[in-house]
C-alpha cells in the first residue's frame, strides 16, 4: 500500500507544478499588461499568428489589419500596432454566407 501511495504522489507532484508552470506563463496570461508584453519584438507575421491565437483563446484583444500595421486594441483602449514591412501587403478576407460579420 505504502508504494502505492508513493507512486500515486510521484506522478500528481509533476503534474500540478506543470499547470503552475502553464498558468504562470505569458502565452496563458489573460492581464492586459501580459498580452502588451508579448507583442514586444514580434514583427508583423508572428502578430498576426498570435492575434490568430489569442481569437481562438477568446482573450479580450481585439486585432485588425490596415495597410500599414496589425493594430490591436486593448479593453483599456489602449492600441498597440505592429508595422508591416514597406515591400508587403496583406489582405484580410472574412468569409461569409449571407454577411461579412456578427
Amino acid at each position: 500500500m505504502l508504494k502505492t501511495s508513493c507512486k500515486r504522489s510521484s506522478l500528481i507532484i509533476p503534474v500540478i507544478a506543470f499547470a503552475v508552470f502553464l498558468t504562470n506563463t505569458p502565452a496563458f496570461s489573460t492581464s492586459e499588461s501580459g498580452l502588451i508584453d508579448q507583442l514586444d519584438g514580434l514583427n508583423a507575421h508572428q502578430a498576426l499568428a498570435l492575434a490568430n491565437q489569442w481569437y481562438w483563446e477568446k482573450q479580450p484583444v481585439k486585432t485588425h489589419i490596415t495597410s500599414e500595421a496589425v493594430v490591436f486594441q486593448f479593453e483599456s483602449g489602449r492600441v498597440k500596432k505592429i508595422p508591416l514591412p514597406a515591400d508587403e501587403m496583406m489582405v484580410a478576407v472574412a468569409p461569409f454566407i449571407d454577411k461579412t460579420h456578427k
